[in-house]
C-alpha cells in the first residue's frame, strides 16, 4: 500500500464518519425541536370550574341561565355574553366586549366563561 492510498483511504473515511456525525447531530436536533414545541403547546383547560376555583351553585345557575361555556363554542356561535372574576374576587356577568376586554389585559379581572345569553322563546301567536 502506497502513501497516496492510505491517504486517500483515511480521507474517504474521516469524510463519512463527519457525515454520519452532522445527520446524527440534525436529527437529534429535529427531535428535540420537536419535543419542546409539543411542551410548549397550549393546553385544554382541564375541569372548567374546578381549574378557575368557581364551583358553586350559583355560578352553575347562571352558567345554565346564559348557556356559558369554560372553552368556548363553535365558529357559528356567537357569544354575547361573558363571566368575569373581578380584582376584588365577584363573580359578575357582563357584555362580551367587556370579557374580550379582560381576556387580552385590557381591562382588569379574569375571564371565567363566555355565554350565548338567555334563552329567547318565541311566544304563541294568539288565537284571533
Amino acid at each position: 500500500m502506497t502513501v497516496v492510498d492510505a491517504l486517500l483511504r483515511w480521507s474517504r473515511m474521516s469524510l463519512t464518519s463527519l457525515r454520519t456525525a452532522i445527520t446524527v447531530g440534525a436529527l437529534t436536533m429535529l427531535v428535540g425541536f420537536a419535543a419542546v414545541s409539543l411542551m410548549t403547546a397550549p393546553q385544554a383547560p382541564v375541569g372548567g370550574a374546578e381549574k378557575v376555583g368557581l364551583s358553586s351553585t350559583p355560578l352553575n345557575a347562571m352558567m345554565e341561565r346564559h348557556r356559558c361555556s369554560f372553552t368556548g363554542f363553535d365558529r357559528e356561535a356567537v357569544p354575547s355574553k361573558a363571566i368575569v372574576r373581578t380584582p376584588e374576587g365577584e363573580t359578575r356577568l357582563v357584555s362580551f366586549d367587556h370579557g374580550w376586554a379582560v381576556f387580552i389585559g385590557e381591562a382588569a379581572g379574569e375571564l371565567v366563561a363566555v355565554c350565548l345569553g338567555a334563552e329567547t322563546r318565541e311566544k304563541p301567536e294568539q288565537p284571533r
